[in-house]
């Protein structure tokens, strides 16, 4: 009995492995950095910026971070010193792991604000029943999928 060996390649994307603040943290005061590290070294090239960071307060204006770094696996940069205003804040990364596969993403942290859940049906809502207008959307997407289907089984014969 022969075996056949043939080696694998893995095609996985750069993921994260930790961010400084974490997803949904609740912080009291703007940390003075943010820091992302990911599972597979980041591509620097001179003079170019192929990997971004950035920061935004929802229903608000954006963050001007400096001294954004790569450092191996790792992306940060510092956020200036100064008042920040109480709510949920995106951080928005792009980034082109060192084998060229980009990834780009966005996690979430709070400032004096409980993070945001997602809220439970209180089992009012609804009576499960489906609305008259998604009933009526259900009902044109499977007519034309009928239709289509027989139209290609036309075209076969």
């Amino acid at each position: 009995m022969a075996f056949l060996i043939v080696p694998v390649n893995a095609n996985a994307h750069a993921g994260v492995v930790a961010t400084s603040p974490t997803q949904d943290q609740v912080v009291n005061s703007m940390p003075s950095t943010i820091s992302i590290t990911f599972s597979e070294e980041l591509l620097t090239i001179a003079n170019q910026e192929v990997n971004t960071l950035s920061l935004t307060a929802f229903d608000g204006p954006p963050v001007e971070l400096s001294e954004v770094t790569i450092s191996g696996s790792s992306l940060s940069a510092r956020i200036p010193s100064g008042e920040y205003a109480p709510g949920i804040y995106e951080v928005v990364y792009r980034i082109v792991s060192a084998d060229g596969h980009k990834v780009s993403d966005s996690f979430t942290f709070a400032l004096n604000v409980p993070a945001p859940v997602a809220e439970l049906d209180d089992g009012e809502s609804g009576n499960g029943v489906i609305p008259a207008p998604i009933a009526g959307a259900i009902a044109i997407v499977v007519a034309l999928g009928g239709y289509l289907a027989l139209r290609a089984s036309k075209r076969k014969q």
